[in-house]
């Protein structure tokens, strides 16, 4: 689940400008703390996985990444987002 969420984030690494980094990290940081509020993963784990993504993408810039990671988890720390479970 993590990895479909970070795999945006992550892609920005690979063109240097125009990637929509901010956006995108701070869609997959809302969507991780829907997953937070509805107990999927831990906040600790949340901040984490996006922390590392971030850097990776966009090295050098762990302040402002920092500053989305925080605002979008808290936002969708609003939104509890569950996901379905087993076959539909």
């Amino acid at each position: 689940m993590l990895a479909t969420v970070l795999a945006p984030v992550e892609a920005c690494g690979q063109v240097l400008e125009g990637a929509g980094f901010s956006d995108t990290l701070n869609r997959a940081a809302y969507t991780l703390g829907g997953l937070v509020a509805a107990g999927r993963l831990t906040e600790e784990e949340a901040e984490q996985a996006l922390t590392q993504a971030a850097a990776a993408a966009r090295p050098g810039q762990e302040r402002r990444a920092a500053q989305i990671i925080r605002s979008g988890l808290a936002a969708g720390g609003q939104h509890p987002l569950h996901t379905q479970r087993g076959p539909r």
